[in-house]
């Protein structure tokens, strides 16, 4: 062993062999998820953590993210974690440790337009419920409602809900920050590295394998999104888990859509479409329904169809009428990773001691994230969490619990 010691005081080991690192913990996603645990499980256990990525911070899921925060749910839990979450980015510097943190968080409010009947109905019994679970939320005439958006046509909506505290974050800065923190308190980052396998012994979880070498730790954390069943196929755990494509668009109209300007969404729409400020005066409108599913996640067609610029063109031309005749700027694409509720799976897995996932947001990803990451951490380390994560159980489909809120399944349960 002498030779190889050496070795390690001239620079390092010889070419092709992999040293192994041992960790507390390792997680595994440097997506907003990823960095929200790492950062709690330095700061609340004072763990040696790393992240690990196949990529870049910021470049998968969480890169595509239209990045809205809001609490408006009818599943009380995901209230919960939103008003958590919403608390957090309103005091981000202080939650980081960190004077200079910065989500992009811009608090422009949240108006939610429902028409008349079945949705409408639903929308009033469920304010109650979310004001219980600690949002601030209610409803406004539509003269209070254009006080705030002067450019709605509202013709055709019976009731709007306000929130004033919501808004919309930039991913990107959110991310960074959270593992710019992170690494303040010996989080190690590694990007470029993609994780090949989990490695497991004895019925739990020891670490890693990458393309770099292996990754010990008793603990690990999945936060991949779309990309999960391919780390828990490997150890013969069968996850439900959906992939599908949603296109996010932004159009420019006359005048520049002002950045104070709420988020509205809009439940007259049958895809449940969404829109919001985007910088250089755009509107950015996506959609909230299943979208197109798709196999492979890292294969998704990046095309955009005529005929849907046009439906949601139209949409949001019927919507706001300065853009009935409104350019197309940016298109793009991003997964969403669904499970049959439309709800995430956290926390541990009872098959293999060590591993925590967290998978399956449906698209509610990047504003249960500050919260999210803290839960996951607190669980891991067993702590009193302050959200329960036990209704998020991988194991509820088995056993019929499914999360369906006053909307059924769908991106606003």
């Amino acid at each position: 062993m002498w030779w190889y010691c050496r070795l390690l005081a001239r620079g390092g080991p010889p070419y092709g062999f992999a040293m192994s690192e041992t960790f507390d913990a390792i997680v595994i996603g440097a997506g907003v998820v990823g960095a929200s645990t790492a950062f709690h499980l330095a700061k609340l256990g004072g763990l040696k953590v790393c992240v690990v990525d196949r990529g870049q911070v910021c470049t998968g899921g969480t890169a595509k993210s239209c990045a809205i925060v809001r609490t408006h749910y009818s599943v009380p839990s995901n209230t919960a974690l939103t008003v958590r979450s919403l608390a957090m980015f309103d005091a981000f510097p202080d939650w980081l440790d960190d004077a200079e943190a910065d989500a992009g968080f811009v608090r422009s409010g949240y108006l939610i337009l429902a028409p008349e009947g079945d949705f409408a109905d639903r929308m009033r019994a469920n304010l109650a419920l979310q004001t219980g679970a600690g949002a601030e939320t209610f409803v406004v005439s539509p003269a209070e409602a254009l006080a705030r958006h002067p450019l709605l046509n509202l013709n055709d909506v019976a009731v709007i809900a306000y929130e004033p505290k919501s808004g919309y974050a930039d991913p990107y800065l959110t991310t960074s920050s959270f593992l710019r923190a992170a690494r303040a308190k010996g989080v190690v980052v590694k990007t470029n590295c993609p994780v090949q396998s989990l490695i497991t012994a004895g019925g739990r979880v020891t670490g890693v394998r990458t393309a770099d070498g292996d990754l010990q730790a008793p603990m690990v954390v999945s936060a991949v999104g779309p990309w999960t069943r391919a780390l828990t196929d490997g150890i013969g755990l069968d996850i439900p888990l959906e992939v599908s494509r949603h296109t996010v668009l932004t159009f420019k109209s006359t005048e520049p859509y002002g950045r104070e300007l709420p988020v509205i969404k809009d439940l007259t729409t049958a895809n449940k479409m969404y829109f919001r400020p985007a910088s250089g005066g755009v509107v950015l409108v996506g959609t909230g329904d299943h979208g197109d599913p798709v196999s492979d996640a890292d294969a998704m067609d990046e095309n955009v169809s005529d005929d849907f610029v046009l439906l949601q063109g139209g949409q949001i031309g019927h919507r706001m009428a300065p853009f009935a005749a409104a350019d197309l700027t940016a298109s793009w694409v991003g997964a969403y990773d669904i499970t049959p509720d439309w709800n995430p799976v956290l926390g541990p897995v009872p098959e293999v001691a060590g591993l925590h996932l967290a998978f399956g947001f449906s698209g509610h990803g990047f504003k249960l994230a500050p919260a999210v990451g803290l839960v996951l951490a607190q669980t891991a380390l067993g702590h009193t969490a302050d959200v329960d994560i036990t209704p998020y159980c991988l194991g509820r489909f088995a056993e019929g619990k499914l999360l369906v809120g006053a909307y059924g399944v769908g991106s606003i349960s």
